[in-house]
């Protein structure tokens, strides 16, 4: 069975997120990426998979730098880890910043990856969007006019 990576944040990333899985059904085996603090998103998902828990990098105001580096690494690490154990067929994400340590390390493992941009980015890149563009197998927008302005970025339509 075909193995799909998820990466789930907060917000509206997650309904995006959800609304692909659904649209995908249950033909696949799931592995849903989940930020360590995050008890509300587990709680939605509808269709099983395996859950693994992720150290957000995110650079927290109340972070020193050697916190932030430390996080950062860290996710790093637990990425490496979860994709050589698991190897997911392809990884996809709707924006969420835990995004990025992980898809970094699926193009070094030779994994696929497609990001969708958030819906909400209209008229410009998100910050993880920007550090992902061109380092992905798929980069999709919901918004023509931002495909439109940004090369190397496909127009998916809206998920919801």
């Amino acid at each position: 069975m075909t193995r799909i990576g998820v990466v789930l944040g907060r917000g509206g990333h997650t309904a995006q997120t959800f609304s692909l899985v659904d649209l995908l059904g249950r033909k696949f085996e799931y592995l849903y990426f989940i930020g360590l603090f995050d008890k509300l998103t587990p709680k939605k998902i509808r269709i099983p998979g395996k859950k693994l828990l992720m150290i957000t990098p995110r650079l927290l105001p109340q972070d020193s730098k050697v916190m932030s580096v430390l996080r950062t690494l860290f996710s790093f690490i637990l990425s490496l880890t979860y994709l050589l154990v698991y190897r997911p067929t392809v990884i996809v994400s709707c924006g969420t910043g835990l995004t990025v340590p992980i898809f970094f390390v699926a193009r070094f493992l030779g994994i696929r990856t497609v990001f969708i941009e958030s819906m909400s980015r209209v008229e410009s890149l998100s910050q993880t969007g920007r550090i992902l563009l061109g380092k992905t197998s798929l980069f999709f927008v919901q918004w023509k006019d931002l495909a439109a302005q940004v090369p190397g970025v496909l127009y998916g339509g809206q998920l919801l």
